[in-house]
């Protein structure tokens, strides 16, 4: 298991101090096997979940059956927190363990109540956490900016250059129907899209690899359509 210090939850906070306050709140670690349900939409929250090992997807189920990829969490990424920290009665989405993976899971109740010693450590993890939240919701508008454009095109455009940032070399974290599920697109329009492009000349695919063959002209494609 991953030493869990190594997140940003528990940045500028000593083992000692993070381990009183795992003690403190009855913090619990839990493993997932791949495909399980760490939690569903009808959920109440009760936990702040920290990812250590493996990868996490959130997801949120649409009226007409289709499955919305809104984000995968990494290795040392916090999860839950939106609806954790807005009170919310139910989780408006769900996290699937798609690997097998370790989770540290902090009791709601512990982040809510300053405990009467009014602890330094105490203070740090949620200041962690509100930056955490302000990293998050910035990811989640990253991704509403490239859903919202008009093409599938410059969707992936979009999503290139984002991944990129700045290189030519995307290496993706996510198969094609993952993908085509975070576009909100099908998986064949995908596949089609992205072998048309790569005729042009203007990607190239190696498995989950794709080379920007021209950068110009990708960014174009969020001018021209």
């Amino acid at each position: 298991m991953k030493d869990y210090l190594q997140s940003l939850l528990f940045q500028q906070i000593s083992r000692e101090e993070a381990q009183r306050m795992l003690q403190c709140s009855k913090a619990q670690f839990r493993e997932y096997p791949a495909g399980s349900l760490i939690f569903s939409e009808t959920d109440r929250p009760k936990y702040l979940y920290l990812l250590l090992e493996g990868r996490v997807q959130i997801a949120k189920h649409l009226p007409s059956g289709k499955r919305n990829l809104l984000f995968q969490v990494k290795e040392m990424e916090v999860f839950g927190e939106v609806s954790f920290a807005a009170e919310e009665e139910f989780y408006w989405y769900e996290a699937t363990a798609v690997k097998p993976s370790q989770v540290l899971l902090l009791p709601r109740h512990f982040i809510y109540g300053v405990c009467s010693n009014a602890c330094e450590h105490h203070k740090m993890v949620i200041r962690n956490l509100l930056d955490i939240q302000a990293r998050n919701n910035l990811q989640m508008t990253k991704k509403l900016h490239i859903i919202t454009n008009t093409t599938l095109r410059q969707k992936i455009a979009l999503w290139l250059l984002e991944v990129g940032k700045g290189t030519t070399k995307v290496t993706m974290d996510m198969n094609r129907e993952e993908l085509s599920e975070y576009l909100g697109v099908t998986r064949p329009s995908l596949s089609r899209t992205l072998m048309e492009m790569q005729k042009q000349g203007l990607i190239r695919v190696e498995g989950k690899t794709i080379w920007i063959e021209d950068k110009k002209e990708i960014e174009k494609i969020m001018e021209d359509e």
